[in-house]
């Protein structure tokens, strides 16, 4: 079994039709929204309409909830923030009949390719729609949002940024965001769950896609926030990077940055690879592995570029 899942896209058209298309030639069993599927982007209605015609199941995120009038959370509850007046457009975008259906899709959804090896697929933790499961949190604090869930895997989002980690026999995973990634690559993810006789696997893709497409939109149909937020898609980062970058490696297994070597004078070596702590927009980044299907990181073998969290309310 083989299961895609796209989570946090946010409205991001563009961004949207680029993992599609790639999803497409994974060829998975199963595709999930997995949350937060209009809100901050230009083209929320036309975003969801393509996930809602693609995917075997979409499940609830935070800010489809404050979409469809459940509850507000962050600034969307103050009155005169800029994202009330984003919620509203959106809201209009939208229409009775989207946000009616956005409000009526469920918590979270599983797959079971063998009793008692489920997938378990939420969109920020099995518990609730707005706590982030940080890789720096400690080990106990994570136990207690899985203490009660009986699966082998489970996949989320809403951090927008991957990374793999084992709660006992459980391997838990960030599948990144489809549409405002915070990782420092500008490049839409998604994760692939793949159940083979060991267990569940998760490999996780990026593809590229026009950012300029996304960003033009923003201004051109004067989307509240506008400025504010083509800032945040193309800053591709939270503001403690490093840390959980760090805390990310650490949960993979990974071996920490080694120290800077510099060469002599004069020696004919070939360019460098960017760090893993910076952005990277077109060019591949280092320890990019070119697989059957097309580009592609498995994080369960290679390192990723990591963020941090920020601004989480959607």
């Amino acid at each position: 079994m083989r299961v895609a899942i796209l989570a946090d896209i946010h409205g991001n058209l563009p961004a949207c039709e680029a993992v599609l298309e790639d999803i497409a030639r994974v060829a998975p069993d199963y595709i999930v929204a997995a949350g937060d599927l209009a809100l901050r982007g230009a083209h929320p209605r036309e975003t969801v309409e393509l996930l809602f015609d693609r995917c075997h199941a979409l499940i609830m995120g935070n800010t489809d909830c404050y979409l469809a009038g459940h509850y507000l959370g962050g600034a969307y509850r103050e009155r005169d923030h800029w994202k009330t007046e984003l919620l509203q457009w959106t809201r209009d975008q939208l229409g009775e009949a989207w946000l009616k259906r956005l409000g009526a899709m469920p918590f979270s959804t599983r797959y079971s390719p063998r009793r008692g090896q489920d997938l378990f697929v939420c969109h920020a933790n099995p518990r609730n729609l707005e706590d982030s499961l940080d890789p720096t949190l400690d080990e106990n604090t994570v136990r207690r949002y899985f203490q009660h869930l009986d699966a082998a895997a489970c996949a989320f989002g809403h951090l927008h940024f991957p990374y793999r980690r084992r709660v006992g026999r459980l391997l838990i995973a960030d599948v990144a965001s489809a549409g405002i990634p915070r990782d420092g690559d500008l490049r839409p993810a998604y994760g692939v769950f793949t159940f083979t006789p060991r267990g569940w696997r998760v490999q996780i893709r990026r593809v590229r896609y026009p950012v300029r497409k996304a960003t033009q939109a923003l201004t051109a149909r004067r989307v509240p926030g506008g400025p504010l937020l083509i800032h945040k898609l193309v800053e591709a980062r939270y503001r403690h990077h490093k840390a959980l970058m760090e805390a990310a490696r650490r949960h993979s297994g990974l071996p920490p940055p080694g120290p800077v070597l510099r060469p002599p004078p004069g020696a004919n070596l070939p360019p460098r690879p960017l760090p893993l702590d910076m952005p990277a927009v077109e060019p591949p980044l280092p320890h990019h592995h070119e697989g059957e299907d097309g580009p592609n990181v498995p994080i369960d073998e290679e390192p990723l570029p990591l963020s941090t969290v920020q601004d989480l309310d959607g």
